[in-house]
């Protein structure tokens, strides 16, 4: 890189000199001469472009904020569109109004979604909704209480579906468009129809630990709790669906 600057002042200094004596063979007007502050600004220019443009060090939203999935740059995602924040530096990942209403809507919608089908789908329905929720927050931070948190209660669910699960039943096909936060097509297992009140008591109170856990993991931090509340109401609603009868 020294040579290559060295070889650089060296061409300027030469085609300054040159059209400087002879301005008629260069057909410009003699430029002035560079300046220490000029030389700086040429080394600098070739320092910028060795940088790698991964953005792995930039500040949050720098580098290439897509509005699809946040894959590189670590921008804001487009609501309902879920990111994975590969890229942005977890410590840096500090709660946000835009992040915590993404998360509630999202957790809305789920449960706009389940309410539709028949209550033998409705605990598969909200384990895949949860699932879908955690892929699409933030990997670390303030959020990774949160995240752990809607994780272990959609691996719960998913337990209590495969205890209870009717194997005699045929799978649920998620519409086109059925939730139009996560497009992806889904198909949701059915329970037992006379195991329905045991599944569905289970599956309430994997739900009901959930939100207290929630208001329990940010009572330290003044910062997160008011978010970690709204978040924790989201999900206690989503017991409407599991009500068997």
């Amino acid at each position: 890189m020294r040579a290559t600057a060295f070889a650089v002042r060296t061409c300027f200094a030469f085609c300054i000199a040159f059209s400087g004596v002879v301005p008629v063979y260069a057909g410009i007007p003699a430029p002035r001469t560079l300046s220490s502050q000029d030389l700086d600004a040429i080394d600098l220019l070739f320092k910028a472009q060795t940088v790698d443009p991964g953005g792995g060090g930039d500040p949050p939203g720098d580098g290439g904020g897509n509005n699809g999935g946040g894959n590189n740059g670590g921008g804001k995602t487009s609501p309902g569109q879920g990111g994975n924040y590969e890229g942005r530096k977890r410590e840096e990942f500090r709660i946000s109004r835009y992040e915590t209403d993404r998360i509630i809507q999202d957790l809305r919608l789920v449960r706009r979604e389940c309410s539709n089908y028949d209550e033998v789908y409705r605990i598969d329905c909200l384990r895949q909704g949860i699932d879908m929720v955690v892929a699409s927050m933030p990997d670390g931070g303030d959020y990774t209480e949160a995240k752990r948190i809607l994780r272990k209660t959609s691996k719960r669910l998913g337990s209590i579906v495969s205890k209870y699960q009717d194997r005699d039943a045929p799978k649920l096909v998620a519409p086109r468009n059925a939730n139009p936060r996560f497009k992806k097509r889904r198909t949701y297992r059915a329970v037992k129809q006379e195991s329905l009140p045991h599944a569905m008591a289970e599956a309430n109170a994997a739900v009901s630990e959930a939100a207290t856990q929630l208001l329990r993991s940010a009572e330290n931090s003044e910062r997160r709790y008011a978010h970690y509340q709204q978040i924790s109401v989201a999900v206690d609603s989503t017991k409407v669906l599991l009500r068997s009868g």
